[in-house]
Parts: structure tokens; sequence; C-alpha cells
């Protein structure tokens, strides 16, 4: 299934992201370390979101205009040079806390174009019956990489310092480049302009036109932010939980962070090696539907410390297991409902949906968490998420919303 040209991608994408999450926890304790300040470490952290959030709600009429192949190297090498001029001003002592807020903007201002870009190119190179699959690999490299970037990051940091770990995420963005340009895009499915092509506005319109257009996009897209938003959310949980069942909180997050991560993993390995074509849909509405009984039952979870431990460990490490399966199914639906070249504004909307949602459920939860008990939040959001998956489930027809693809189709043509 892993053609030459899904390999290049696949193989760019592990280099990109170990160098990637060097830089990131370089980075982090950088700033902590200089600045003493957390409320800083949170400004860098809104850096290197907000310019992709914003950036990715109009990117995608791009990515669908002009070789994605182009934009994916093209934001590759860009990022390299960026992170080598990160470096550089890192040596001559000339780095600042201002300057990392421009540096990090920049990278996810790239990302915002880059991120969209490969889910939508990923049609073109492998066989629809491949998709979920392939999606599947995608997920588990990414998810592989940064763990192994994250265990790697610590050693080197401790070994090399921070520079050279700088240097080594330049380098991985630039190789991850050179490894892009070998890819090869069918020239029959490429975006081509002409003199006829409407200007970018209304590529934009467009977009949104066909989005709204297609019942089944619409519903997929809530999906996606109900996905994020309840991913945003454990994140709250978990430290809270650990908190709340354990002396040494610390370490049980460290076991809980462990036992999420290698559920995702496991998740897409699995999934890797079963095809799960034609039964996608299936997968999405049942693992988010699992989800939320998952959250109902940790609400009733009671015992000593070491039993309550074992309990969230084993929930959470499913709860990482759904959330793969339900990601890598809505990715894999996105890309045969659509026409590709809507591509990419479909999955820049989506990843700034989901990008918006993580940060929302956050401090939703944050908040909440203050006024209310844990097990009460966790029944209350097992259940909501249970009947959301539900009545998506229900109105999701496929068939019908076909129909109103070609309606659409002629109307724009």
């Amino acid at each position: 299934m892993i053609n030459r040209n899904f390999f290049y991608l696949l193989t760019g994408q592990f280099v990109s992201q170990i160098g990637d999450k060097f830089h990131y926890i370089a980075l982090s304790f950088w700033v902590l370390k200089t600045t003493g300040s957390s409320a800083k470490m949170g400004a860098v952290l809104a850096a290197s979101l907000i310019p992709s959030l914003i950036i990715g709600f109009f990117s995608g009429a791009f990515i669908d205009r002009y070789n994605r192949k182009y934009i994916i190297v093209g934001t590759d090498l860009l990022r390299g040079l960026i992170i080598a001029l990160f470096a550089l001003l890192f040596y001559f002592e000339m780095m600042n806390f201002y300057v990392i807020l421009l540096m990090q903007a920049l990278l996810s201002a790239n990302a915002a174009f880059f991120d969209p870009a490969i889910p939508s190119v990923i049609p073109q190179i492998v066989n629809e019956k491949d998709l979920a699959t392939a999606n599947s690999k995608h997920q588990f490299v990414n998810g592989f990489s940064t763990i192994a970037g994250a265990f790697l990051a610590g050693i080197f940091i401790s070994y090399f310092g921070y520079l050279w770990v700088f240097i080594i995420n330049a380098v991985s963005f630039i190789l991850s480049a050179g490894l892009e340009c070998f890819i090869q895009i069918p020239h029959k499915q490429e975006h081509v302009i002409n003199e006829k092509q409407l200007g970018i506005l209304e590529d934009m319109k467009q977009g949104y036109q066909y989005i709204f257009s297609k019942r089944v996009l619409v519903i997929l897209l809530f999906m996606v932010m109900v996905i994020h938003f309840f991913v945003g959310s454990i994140e709250v949980f978990m430290p809270v939980i650990s908190d709340a069942i354990s002396l040494d909180g610390a370490r049980t997050f460290g076991f809980f962070q462990a036992a999420f991560g290698l559920g995702t993993i496991i998740m897409a390995i699995v999934l890797s090696m079963k095809n799960i074509y034609g039964k996608e849909k299936t997968a999405l509405f049942v693992s988010v539907f699992c989800v939320g009984l998952l959250y109902v039952s940790a609400s009733f979870f009671s015992g000593n410390p070491i039993v309550l431990l074992s309990l969230f460990l084993v929930m959470i490490f499913l709860f990482g297991c759904c959330i793969i399966c339900a990601g890598i199914s809505f990715k894999t639906l996105l890309q045969k409902s659509i026409d590709n070249k809507f591509a990419g504004r479909v999955f820049a909307v989506a990843g700034s949906v989901g990008n918006a949602a993580i940060p929302g459920a956050m401090i939703v939860y944050g908040v909440l968490l203050e006024k209310y008990e844990y097990q009460n939040l966790l029944m209350v959001s097992g259940l909501v998420l249970m009947v959301l998956s539900i009545i998506s489930l229900i109105l999701y027809k496929e068939k019908k919303d076909g129909r109103a693809t070609k309606t659409f189709s002629k109307s724009v043509t």
C-alpha cells in the first residue's frame, strides 16, 4: 500500500516532526528558564496557535489554487530557514522574548498552509480503498515521532545544549523538504489556473458555499469540533483527577499522559494493518459514542488509590484509542466525500475549527472544575457526547448529500 510517493511523504513528516518536537521542548524550557514567567510561556503558545487558527479559514483557497507539492515543499523549506535564523540569533545572543513571538507566529502561519495540504494530497497519491490505512500510518508516524522527539529532546538538551537542538530542527525541515521534492502528484488531479478562473476571494466564497451545500460536510466538521473539544477537556481533567486520587499528582499525571499516548499509537497501528474501507462512518460515530460512555463510566469509579489509578489508566488508554479511531475516520470520510479540488479549503477550515475547539474546551472546563466535582462533569459531558453522536449519525445521509454535490457542481460550472 505504501507507494513511493506516500513513502516520501511519510519519511519527510517523520523527520520534521521529530525536529519540531525538539524545538518545542527546548523553546519551552528556555523561555521558562530565562524569563521565569509562565504567562510569557503562555504567550509563546498563543503565538504558535492563533495565526494558524485565523489564517486557516482563508488558506485553503491558496492550497486548492496552486500546486500542492510546491506548497508542501516551500513551507517546509521556509520553516527550516526560519529555525536556522532562530539558531543564528541564539548563537549571537540576540534572542529575546519578542523575537521568539515573531518567529513562532511565522511558523504558525506556515502551518496554516502546510497542515491542510497534507490530507489534501494523500487522496491524490493513494487509492481510495487504501485511504483509511494511509491515514492510520500517517497518524502513527506523527504519534511515534512526537513521543520519540520528546524523549530524545531532553537527552540532547542535557548533553549538547539548546543551540544544537535548534540546528537539528532547522536541518530536519530542510531534509523533509528535500524528500518531498520527489513526490509526484498525478497531473490530472492538480488544480490548474487559467484566465477564466475566479479571483482568490471568489475561490474562498465558493469553498464555503461548497461546504454548506453538503450536509455530510457540515456534520463531519461538527464532529471535528466535538472530537477536538473533548481532547481539550481530557487535558484539563487529567491533572485534576491526578491530584484528587494520588499524593503524587505529578507522577500520576505522567502515567495518564503515557496511557493516552500509548492508546493513540496502538490504535493507529491496528488501523494501519486492518483496512476499515467502507466502515469509516460506523467507526466515527461509534468511537465518539464510546468516548461519552467512557466519561460516564469514569464518573462512577471508586476504591482505594491503586484501584482508582488502574481504572483511570485503562479509561484514558481507551479514550486515546477512540479519539484516534474517530480522527482517522473523519479524515478519511472527508477525503472520500469531497471533490479534491475543494480539499484544501475543507481541510483548512477543519483544522481551524479543531484548533479553536481545544483551547476553548480548556477554558470552559478550567472554569467548570472550579465550581463542580470532576465526577459530575464527567457524567454530564459523557451523556451529552453520547446524545450528540446519535443525533449526528441520524442526520448523516450520504446518498442525499451526493445529489446535493452534483447540483452544486452544476451551479458553479
